[in-house]
């Protein structure tokens, strides 16, 4: 049972490597390593050439490269916002950051003062001792029946 759970588990990786390897392609795997740019070049999208003079392709074709310009303006603002919130998340952890070091320091300050041992036996003594009145309260008032 345990090489048939081994030749499964090498079967499965074996096929995942396969599936891997086929979805991104063999050419992938020959990167040269004299090149120092890794980034993959954009390529920008020509504006397609209307061989029609229909008038509702070319509105379509219109409102398209509208709707193409807002997204890319939506995209700029989110990019934006989220460089702000990120300036802004750096900076909250730095105060964080901070000021655990100055609970840190103060809290080892307070420790190499000295140890303090707080006397507990007092408060059980009370304790006791109200218990005591209620029940000599109790008795009494049973005796009262």
């Amino acid at each position: 049972m345990n090489r048939t759970k081994g030749l499964l588990a090498a079967g499965t990786l074996t096929g995942l490597v396969l599936i891997t390897l086929l979805g991104l392609g063999w050419g992938n795997l020959g990167a040269t390593s004299g090149s120092s740019d890794t980034a993959v070049p954009q390529t920008v999208p020509q504006e397609p050439q209307l061989t029609t003079t229909d008038p509702a392709a070319e509105e379509a074709v219109q409102a398209w490269q509208e709707y193409s310009a807002e997204l890319e303006q939506t995209v700029r603002v989110m990019q934006d916002r989220e460089t702000a919130y990120q300036t802004q998340l750096d900076a909250a952890n730095q105060t964080i950051v901070n000021l655990q070091d100055q609970i840190n320091s103060s809290n080892s300050a307070a420790s190499s003062g000295g140890y303090y041992e707080d006397d507990d036996d007092d408060d059980r003594g009370e304790h006791e001792e109200h218990e005591e009145y209620e029940h000599e309260e109790h008795e009494e008032h049973d005796d009262d029946d």
